[in-house]
């Protein structure tokens, strides 16, 4: 379990690495599949729980929805068991029957795959609860009627639904974990095993990490600004305690050729402090992020599953707002299967849905579920080998997750603020994880290589960005581009300075104006003052030192002061651009038209040529694909409707006409095709055009060598 700590407990260190044993090989997993998370909900005290309880049933319906893959609860959200575990205390309304046993032994008879699924939540154990710094350990509620108050194991707290009462990581929780896994794999043998919930969102000042708590801060007084002072230790120190727990987990598993399944959670979008890092991935065997309700997160974070180079999973989640057990409309199914497939899902499914307590389920939850599943299924061939070909590339760094100003997200939200204008412009990009990139030869195929205020690199990566720059590439950076290394730890300057053509003088975070085609603009953010020896495209403005008129960000500008907002230079063969903020933030937070337009102007200056002209509406995303056998390019068409970020809420997908795709022809004599839509297609000279008349959720142009 790693090192021992002061206090005794088994856990990870500071250095140490989590063990694991060697992958199992599931190349079936690349394949397109439906998969359902059969939640199985079931209060500890509740009278209805299992009343209707019928295995035969049960598989009967999961073989009717279609999926390939069914998680089935091994326990409920509180880890009381649906087995006969000599672990964990069983649900009494069971009265003695093997609930997980029973369907998973159908499910697998009927030839579906079954994941076991548990919880980290805990209702039994108060004393391993998380202890918030500052705060209190979480309530406890009285203990259900069937508890055994003499049996620590069995002291089950009647817990209200929607209570999650988290166990500290380090706390003795991920022994008996450990335990319970193997007990649920050496007799049951499912296909693949789930940990769901497995993280701490805060700093937990508990027993069990409070000596080494003290050791970091070198004080007994844990603080914010204790912590804060010493993020990288504390951060390598919290990041390795959640991986050598899911990596014991994963030994167990691949001990016996299960594959691991656990809940990765989705890091383009929570802080480092939930635990999940690079140190995570050898002990996955699959990467599963669940999507709540916001069409652009699950784009983006599909084209990052790409990146890991693993099979990839999304759980939509698929409840309306306020019930639990209602399906979201067939719609919101229908634009997110479109996005997944557009996307490179390699797996798509619901999850936080499932049956009744009594384990009955909604028929129009089931039916909607089969619908929109059977819609992600079409074109499957399409998925089949197929690579994205993009030529630009927006750049992920594990370390900028990790370091990245105690644990603030201005780089999630940089990302996201440029990932949004290159959909809505139509441009295709994937993403790149920075720690992969070892030469200037990882990233010759782009023509740009956007790098969103990614911070903290290595020395390797910022030779070969050099090298590729010089070698003839392009290279937007933006705000603390390489201000620190891998480690953690901050340079004096940035790393690519020389490159860029920029010298840090300062930094100021605040509001500000800036000089526009027209007149000043507004913007937010952390402006890094920089002396720069290339072209200003852009400078700062000042702004009333009175403040704003309204009270609101609008500051009054000035003259122009001697700061860069935007410098170009060539290099070489190359051509580099860097903005001195973060720009794609203050998009992503304001979507002013002003800094989208911007963007824009720096991407398309960068740009040798777009590699697709798109004449169709924002809200279609555009991606390309390629495959070998058989050879042809794919370019995927989703439509994205205006309310792309509240799935929950689309009742109807608007149709798009009169969509035009122009780009050079990829072969000599091309045949093209056109699924999901009536096509016309024209060539000029080396140019291919093809008229989509009206789209209405997806369509695939596919082009084969004629």
């Amino acid at each position: 379990m790693g090192i021992v700590t002061d206090g005794g407990q088994a856990m990870a260190g500071e250095t140490g690495t989590a063990k694991t044993a060697p992958a199992t090989n599931h190349d079936w997993l690349h394949k397109r599949q439906r998969i359902y998370w059969y939640d199985q909900y079931a209060l500890n005290d509740q009278e209805t729980a299992f009343a209707n309880y019928d295995p035969d049933r049960i598989a009967k319906e999961m073989a009717g929805v279609g999926a390939e893959i069914v998680a089935v609860y091994a326990a409920n959200q509180f880890s009381v068991a649906y087995y006969p575990s000599k672990i964990w205390p069983m649900h009494p309304n069971l009265k003695g029957r093997d609930y997980f046993g029973e369907v998973s032994s159908r499910l697998q008879a009927q030839g579906q795959k079954v994941i076991a699924y548990i919880n980290w939540l805990e209702s039994r154990h108060p004393e391993w609860y998380v202890v918030p710094m500052g705060g209190q350990p979480e309530k406890e509620f009285p203990l259900a009627p069937w508890a055994k108050p003499d049996n620590p194991d069995w002291r089950v707290q009647d817990v209200p639904g929607g209570s999650w009462r988290f166990a500290c990581i380090n706390s003795p929780r991920r022994r008996q974990v450990v335990e319970v896994a193997r007990e649920i794999i050496e007799r049951y043998h499912p296909d693949g095993f789930h940990l769901d919930m497995c993280f701490n969102s805060g700093v937990c000042v508990c027993e069990y990490c409070r000596p080494t708590l003290e050791r970091i801060c070198h004080t007994k007084d844990i603080t914010q600004e204790a912590i804060n002072a010493h993020w990288r230790e504390f951060i390598d120190w919290r990041n390795e305690c959640s991986a050598s727990l899911i990596g014991d987990v994963s030994a167990v598993l691949r001990e016996h050729g299960v594959f691991a399944a656990h809940n990765g959670q989705n890091p383009l979008w929570l802080s480092p402090m939930y635990g999940f890092d690079k140190n995570l991935l050898p002990h996955l065997d699959i990467y599963v992020s669940e999507i709540f309700y916001d069409l652009h997160a699950s784009d983006l974070t599909m084209r990052w599953h790409r990146a890991l180079n693993k099979p990839s999973c999304e759980l939509l989640t698929s409840t309306s707002p306020m019930h639990a057990h209602l399906s979201v409309p067939f719609a919101a199914w229908q634009i997110s299967a479109a996005s997944a497939k557009a996307n490179g899902c390699d797996i798509l499914g619901p999850c936080g849905v499932g049956a009744y307590p009594d384990t009955t389920s909604s028929k129009t939850l089931h039916e909607t579920v089969r619908r929109g599943l059977d819609f992600f299924m079409e074109d499957a061939d399409l998925h089949a080998g197929a690579a994205p070909y993009a030529k630009v590339a927006l750049v992920f760094s594990w370390a900028t997750r990790k370091y990245f100003r105690a644990g603030r997200m201005d780089w999630s939200q940089e990302l996201d603020g440029w990932s949004r204008v290159l959909v809505e412009e139509h441009i295709p990009f994937e993403v790149v994880i920075a720690e992969d990139v070892k030469d200037a030869a990882d990233l010759a195929r782009y023509d740009v290589v956007i790098l969103p205020n990614t911070s903290f690199v290595d020395d390797t990566f910022c030779a070969a960005i050099d090298a590729y720059a010089r070698q003839g590439g392009h290279v937007l950076a933006t705000g603390e581009i390489g201000l620190g290394d891998a480690r953690g730890f901050e340079r004096a300057d940035f790393a690519l300075g020389e490159l860029l053509g920029i010298a840090q003088k300062g930094a100021v975070e605040g509001h500000f104006a800036m000089e526009g085609p027209v007149e000043p603009e507004p913007a937010t953010g952390v402006f890094q003052q920089v002396s720069a020896s290339g072209e200003v495209l852009a400078r700062q403005v000042a702004t009333d030192p009175a403040g704003p008129v309204a009270g609101g960000p609008d500051p009054f500008p000035g003259k122009p002061t001697e700061w860069p907002v935007a410098v170009t230079r060539k290099v070489d063969a190359g051509e580099v651009l860097y903005v001195a903020f973060g720009i794609g933030r203050y998009y992503a937070a304001t979507t002013l038209v002003h800094a989208r337009d911007r963007m824009v102007r720096y991407l398309d200056r960068l740009l040798p040529q777009r590699q697709l002209l798109v004449k169709a509406p924002r809200s279609l995303e555009v991606t390309v694909w390629r495959q070998e056998t058989p050879k042809r390019v794919i370019i995927h068409l989703a439509n994205r409707t205006a309310m792309a970020h509240d799935m929950p809420r689309i009742h109807e997908i608007p149709p798009i006409c009169d969509v035009t795709v122009e780009m050079e022809n990829p072969y000599k004599v091309s045949k093209v095709t056109c699924r999901g839509a009536s096509a016309t297609t024209a060539v000029e000279e080396n140019k291919l055009r093809v008229q989509v008349a009206m789209l209405d959720v997806y369509a695939a142009i596919v082009i084969e060598p004629a």
